[in-house]
């Protein structure tokens, strides 16, 4: 597994990488994981270092950052960093797989002849639309691309990739982790996720002004890298909700998992107004734990959450229709019982690590029988 960034970087591809990795290590298919070194995205060290994480075997490579002022795909087309010496360790390996649409890893490694899965958690289809470099490199630095929707299959076909090298593969969680327990805290909404203007974190805050009754709003989730938006919006609007005293609001910054779960169990509803996704863990993570969402009806969010069977789905970028949303759930607690109970039977069924974990082993197998 070829990661940009591994713990102490967290987020959904990262976990998604750790969850894969110990699964498929504890079904005897031997699986490492290379990273850069680095204690945020970015922010990379030119020292590299092997480590065991979570019992799994961390290659850790140095990195310059080649533009440290601005991340802009449109000037780096995606190729943030720099790599030391690292393909020497990659030739060890029978199935190189690189995951995100960051290619600085497979770039540099292109001469490399292992069968190589480019594993897609996210898709800026317009960027790759318009900037045609950067569309022809995601097209050729794979030899099998695993979209996690339906509809990113369809958006990679859009950008020229054929669709024999494409396959679907959803996001996975481990739900003997993330199980319901006890009862949950009435008006309590949840927020996981980096905070970020993708996230929509500022269109839920909005949201709050149009609900009737008081809710507790717990945040969770790591600064961006670029911290402007945090400072100059998230924390204003924060500060404006608590001096109005109705809402309380907890920001509790980047937790452990073991430490996310907890709150899960709590919340009532959780909360995912996102601009853009690809399809979010948090969403199966909630869902494990028996707790309803309310979540925009982007990329492959309608995919797992069947509107008014497992949550509400919204469109995004409306604070109206958000809070409308969210307070049918406060209102309606048989509702938001039911739709947990349907969310965690689905996740099980269809999202489960046990099974997307099977189907990954057939899609190594193919592409060492294509190769």
């Amino acid at each position: 597994m070829v990661t940009p960034g591994f713990y102490p970087v967290k987020g959904g591809t990262e976990s998604v990488v750790q969850s894969l990795s110990k699964m498929l290590n504890k079904k005897a298919v031997h699986t490492d994981v290379m990273t850069f070194n680095m204690n945020r995205k970015w922010l990379p060290k030119w020292r590299g270092k092997t480590e065991k994480i979570d019992g799994i075997t961390v290659f850790k490579i140095p990195a310059l950052d080649w533009l440290p002022i601005a991340h802009s795909p449109r000037i780096n087309l995606e190729v943030n960093l720099i790599p030391g010496r690292f393909t020497h360790i990659l030739k060890k390996y029978d199935i190189i797989h690189f995951h995100e649409a960051e290619f600085s890893f497979p770039l540099f490694s292109f001469y490399i002849r292992k069968p190589k899965i480019l594993h897609l958690h996210g898709l800026y289809v317009e960027f790759f639309k318009r900037y045609h470099i950067s569309r022809f490199i995601l097209k050729h630095v794979a030899d099998l691309y695993i979209a996690i929707s339906k509809q990113m299959k369809k958006d990679l076909m859009g950008l020229g990739v054929p669709k024999e090298k494409i396959v679907y593969l959803p996001n996975a969680i481990d739900t003997n982790t993330f199980y319901p327990k006890k009862e949950k805290e009435d008006n309590m909404l949840l927020f996981v996720g980096r905070i970020t203007y993708g996230k929509g974190l500022h269109v839920l805050l909005k949201a709050l002004h149009y609900l009737k009754q008081s809710t507790h709003l717990v945040i969770i989730g790591p600064p961006d890298w670029d911290q402007t938006y945090y400072d100059n919006l998230f924390s204003t609007i924060v500060r404006r909700i608590s001096r109005e005293g109705k809402h309380k609001i907890t920001y509790l910054g980047a937790l452990d998992r073991a430490d996310i779960i907890k709150w899960y169990q709590r919340a009532s509803i959780f909360v995912l107004p996102s601009f853009y996704e690809g399809s979010p863990v948090t969403v199966l993570e909630a869902l494990s734990c028996e707790t309803p969402v309310v979540a925009t009806s982007v990329g492959g969010i309608p995919e797992v959450i069947r509107n008014h069977e497992h949550g509400v789905l919204v469109p995004p970028n409306n604070p109206q229709k958000l809070a409308k949303a969210i307070q049918y759930l406060l209102d309606d607690k048989d509702a938001r019982t039911k739709m947990g109970k349907e969310g965690r039977k689905r996740v099980i069924k269809f999202f489960s690590l046990e099974v997307v974990v099977e189907k990954l082993c057939d899609i190594y197998q193919k592409i060492l029988t294509i190769k």
